[in-house]
């Protein structure tokens, strides 16, 4: 029972795999327009935010 997965968690683990590879297919100009966008005031430096899971292992390609 305690290997068994919530359909709640098994729905999130997707969603975040389905935002990192849209993050990698994004072009460096798609990225800077995010980045743009994500900023808070122009006062903000422009930084890319890539969605991460602290202590996630890797996505394997």
């Amino acid at each position: 029972m305690a290997n068994e997965r919530s359909p709640a968690v098994e729905s999130l683990r997707q969603e975040q795999k389905t935002q990192r590879k849209e993050e990698r297919e994004l072009t460096p100009d798609q990225k800077l327009e995010r980045a743009l966008k994500d900023t808070f005031s122009a006062s903000d430096p422009v930084a890319e935010q890539v969605p991460i899971t602290p202590g996630g292992a890797e996505e394997q390609k």
